[in-house]
Order: structure tokens, then C-alpha cells, then sequence
């Protein structure tokens, strides 16, 4: 272990690396900081003039070395990694940003949201039914601004957290909210038990902490059978969604506001209602009021083209069954399905066979799942046209040659951005973009 200062390591150099840095350069004046990149041609941001900077193979070393008192890991960095286990059998200590926002405040209140899907959508219409309310709320985690980077709401604070920012959190919510657990992240985690187990670490942190949890996820029903302080949506009492629309005790409720597109995110609006009720927020629990909540970007985000025809950029559904989910919104229309991107081992039978049988669809493949996705689709559903494509721009060349009115292009790929984009965000935009240029907007 080093002698002299403090010697604290921020490994990440993405936005919540960034944050890290700025908060302990005010906040532990004592310590020297240097930033860690595993890609060996990083550069240090311009916003962090003259830190040192450590990348590649000499990042690596030194974090294994226990050359560090303290590693502050960005969610992107798995927590598998060998590096890891090796710097704390040598006294290095690794925590996160989300736990130095819990160390550094003290919320009045917190909900963590997390789930596979829908844990966005769920914070956001949690945020602004809080707002509406009269609630003080910030918005905070895996969607929105680092938690470093603000401080929390007067009232309320509302977490957004990946299974990343789970999987290392030492601090338990007031609240922790369930939306559902579905197969993801495996290479991250290392199998599927692992990414289930660090998402319900948020139950199992602080023993006050209030669990509310969706009651049609089988996984989480097996897995929080018997937790002390668990509420359950989307059941007969309370919050749930049915035929499409937000019920209490099985009794409509007037939702004053924007509705998210689709019955899945009925449900994520019955989560969050569960929340805003437990807080005391709601006058009435047959009445809602969604404040200045609007849908997403990339989330069933639906605009229109030329000749009649629908375009729906659903890139955050990285999973089959928010693909399935998006493919239930439009039963009588035909579909250009966007289909496939990076391998993180997702099975594919049940979409293609929910394919097959709604039929009037044709799927266009992108690398890599795409080949897969074909294969499965040649197998359960053999009659559903599949074209493989080299890139989006390829997909949407070939429907603009074929598309008609009254015909939906959906990009909702089932598989995550990683092997051509950035992030679910690139894709999308690109989707919108290509979309307006090669078909014309309405």
C-alpha cells in the first residue's frame, strides 16, 4: 500500500467517472487522484485539467497492485473483473459513485427503482406524479444526471439504478421498487443468477427498507416470497393494470396527464402510483395526476412518414420481451420488425413463435443475434419473410422499396446497441434519421 497521501483511483472516464472526480477533488482535497482507463489511447477530459492519467495495461497493474487506497468504479466495469479480487486481497478498497452520494448526503427520502425493463419509465412518472403532488422530487441514476453530480430532492429523490450500480451498492433505499427480472447483462454478471441476485440486493441492504414488487413476475414472486416489508402491484388489490388500463382495488382510476404508450407500461405507471400512494402523495388513490410526464425518447416513440406510413423507435428494448411488448401495440397492422445487434446470450423461441403466430411481419436482421433470430424464426415461424442486413441503413433501404400505407417500421431489436452503436440512444437517432431521409416525414 503507498505511503504519504491518500491515493484514490477513479476507474471510468465516462459521465459518472467525470462526476466522481469532481466530488472528491472538493470533497478530499487530502488525496491524490488519478484516472484509470482500460482503453490504452484514452485521453483525460478537458474538464479535468492536470489529473494523471493511467491506461491499458499500466491501469490495470496498478489497480491489481493495490497501488490505490480507494477505486471509485463506473457501473460499466464489471465487478468480475480479476483486477478486482486481486487490488483487495493487496488493501485496495472499490466502491461507486452511487455509494459516495450516499455517504456525501442525506436524502429525506429515497426510492430505488430497478428492474430489466421499465425501471426508466417507472422513475420518470414517479418524479413528475411527485411534482404534481407538491413534492419536492429529483430525478436521479442510471437514466438521468450521475447522483454525484446533484444533490437530492428536499422531499424526495428518485433512483433510477442498473443491475451495474446494484451490484456494489452498501446503502439501502427507503423504498426499493421491483419492476420485473428477465435473462440480461449475463457477461457483466457472470450467469443469470448473478444479475438477479444484484438487483435484489436492494432488498436485502437495510431492513426498513420498503419493497414493491410486481406480483405477475414469477421471479420475483419465488425470490421475495416471505420478505418482510413487501407490497405487491399489479394484483388484485392495489395498483394494477388491466385490459390496458390503470385499476385500483379492480375499480378504474382517472389519470389526469399523458399515458405511457402500452398495457407494459400501464403496469410500470401501476408501480409507480404504488409508491406515490405508500408516500402519502395521493388525495384520492382513485385519482392520478401525471404532472409534465411525457414518453421517452427511443421508447415506443412513435412518428409519422410519408405515404401513410407509421415509423416507432423502440431501441431501449434490448430483451425479447419488451420486443414482444412492442409488437402487441399495432395486432391488425403490418410490420417491418428491425431485428437483432449484440450477443449477450438471449433465447429467442418465444418471440419468434408469438411471430408466427400474428404473422404479417417481415423481419429484417442486423448483426450478430440477427443470424439467430433468422435461425429461430426459420424453425417456429417459416413462412415469416427474413432478410439479413449489414447495418440499419441496409434495413431501411430495403423497406423503404417496400413499405406501404398503413404499414409500421418498428425498430425494436430485442438485442442490445454495443455491436455497431454506442448505446440504445445512437441507434435510435439514427433510426429517426434514416428514416426521414430515405421514406420522408408526413
Amino acid at each position: 500500500m503507498p505511503q504519504g497521501r491518500i491515493q484514490i483511483g477513479i476507474w471510468g472516464l465516462g459521465r459518472d467517472g467525470e462526476a466522481a472526480a469532481r466530488h472528491l477533488r472538493e470533497a478530499r482535497p487530502d488525496a491524490e487522484l488519478t484516472l484509470l482507463s482500460d482503453n490504452e489511447t484514452e485521453r483525460a477530459p478537458e474538464s479535468l485539467p492536470g489529473m494523471t492519467l493511467l491506461t491499458g495495461d499500466a491501469a490495470r497493474k496498478a489497480i491489481s497492485a493495490g497501488d490505490f487506497d480507494l477505486v471509485v468504479k463506473s457501473p460499466g466495469v464489471p465487478i468480475i473483473r480479476p483486477e478486482i479480487a486481486e487490488g483487495q486481497a493487496n488493501g485496495t478498497t472499490f466502491t461507486s459513485g452511487t455509494n459516495l452520494w450516499f455517504e456525501a448526503n442525506q436524502p429525506q427520502c429515497t426510492v430505488a427503482i430497478t428492474g430489466t425493463k421499465g425501471k426508466s419509465t417507472t422513475s420518470l412518472l414517479l418524479h413528475h406524479m411527485a411534482e404534481a403532488a407538491g413534492a419536492r422530487s429529483m430525478l436521479l441514476g442510471n437514466g438521468g444526471v450521475p447522483a454525484l453530480a446533484q444533490k437530492p430532492g428536499t422531499d424526495l429523490t428518485v433512483l433510477e439504478l442498473s443491475s451495474y450500480q446494484c451490484a456494489d451498492l452498501a446503502h439501502g433505499p427507503d423504498f426499493a421498487v421491483f419492476t420485473n427480472l428477465f435473462p440480461e447483462h449475463v457477461p457483466w454478471h457472470g450467469s443469470v443468477e448473478e444479475y438477479y441476485a444484484a438487483k435484489l440486493r436492494l432488498a436485502e441492504l437495510d431492513p426498513k427498507t420498503k419493497v414493491i414488487a410486481n406480483t405477475r413476475d414469477p421471479r420475483l414472486r419465488e425470490r421475495l416470497a416471505g420478505h418482510p416489508n413487501v407490497s405487491w402491484f399489479n394484483g388484485d388489490a392495489g395498483y394494477a393494470e388491466r385490459d390496458g388500463a390503470l385499476t385500483f382495488d379492480g375499480e378504474p382510476v382517472a389519470v389526469a396527464g399523458t399515458l405511457p404508450r402500452g398495457a407494459h407500461n400501464i403496469g410500470n405507471l401501476a408501480a409507480a402510483a404504488s409508491v406515490a400512494d405508500a408516500l402519502g402523495l395521493l388525495d384520492d388513490p382513485r385519482r392520478v395526476d401525471l404532472g409534465q410526464y411525457g414518453d421517452l425518447p427511443h421508447r415506443l416513440q412513435v412518428f409519422e412518414l410519408a405515404g401513410g406510413v407509421t415509423a416507432v423507435d423502440d431501441s431501449i428494448s434490448t430483451i425479447p420481451e419488451a420486443t414482444l411488448a412492442a409488437l402487441s401495440l399495432f395486432p391488425d397492422r403490418r410490420i417491418h420488425a428491425i431485428l437483432g445487434g449484440s450477443d449477450r446470450g438471449q433465447h429467442y423461441q418465444a418471440l419468434a413463435e408469438a411471430i408466427g403466430k400474428r404473422g404479417n411481419l417481415v423481419a429484417y436482421l442486423l448483426p450478430h443475434t440477427g443470424e439467430r433470430i433468422g435461425e429461430t424464426l426459420r424453425k417456429a415461424a417459416s413462412d415469416i419473410p427474413a432478410h439479413p442486413c449489414t447495418d440499419l441503413a441496409d434495413s431501411i433501404q430495403r423497406i423503404a422499396k417496400d413499405a406501404r400505407s398503413g404499414d409500421v417500421i418498428l425498430l425494436s431489436p430485442a438485442a442490445p446497441s454495443h455491436s455497431q452503436f454506442a448505446n440504445f440512444e445512437e441507434r435510435g437517432r439514427l433510426f429517426q434519421q434514416l428514416c426521414k431521409d430515405l421514406i420522408g416525414r408526413d
